[in-house]
C-alpha cells in the first residue's frame, strides 16, 4: 500500500465547512467510497495546522495506476457536496503534493524509498 500527503492552503474559517463534509461522509460512507474505489487510491485521515492548512493522507495500491481521466467515474452525491466544498474553501492554486520519505505497511515493516512527483 503507497501513501501520499496532500497540503491544501483552506480560505479563512473553512474548518466549519470541513467539519459538515465530514459529517455528510461518516453518514453516507458509501458514496465517497464507492468513488474512491472506483478512482484507485481513498482518503485516510486529515488534518488541520493552526495556519489553515488542510493535510489528507490518501492511499492507494498503486498510484501509477489511478484514474486521470473522470468522465468515466460514476457520480453519486457525495460529489456535489465535495465539489461545492472545494470551490468555497480551497484557495487558488493551494495544493501541493508532499513528497513521501518512506512509509510503513501494516506490520510496520520498512517499504523503502518513494519519491513523490
Amino acid at each position: 500500500m503507497e501513501s501520499k500527503l496532500l497540503k491544501v492552503k483552506l480560505q479563512p474559517n473553512s474548518k466549519e465547512k470541513l467539519l459538515k463534509l465530514i459529517e455528510y461522509i461518516k453518514q453516507r460512507p458509501n458514496e465517497p467510497f464507492s468513488e474512491m474505489q472506483q478512482k484507485g487510491y481513498f482518503w485516510d485521515s486529515f488534518f488541520m495546522d493552526g495556519e489553515g492548512n488542510l493535510y489528507m493522507v490518501l492511499k492507494s495500491e498503486d498510484f501509477s495506476s489511478i484514474m486521470q481521466d473522470e468522465t468515466s467515474l460514476i457520480e453519486t452525491e457525495f460529489r456535489s457536496h465535495y465539489e461545492k466544498f472545494r470551490t468555497e474553501c480551497w484557495q487558488k492554486a493551494s495544493y501541493q503534493d508532499i513528497e513521501e520519505i518512506f512509509c510503513f505497511n501494516e506490520e510496520l515493516s520498512f517499504l523503502g524509498i518513494v519519491h513523490g512527483t
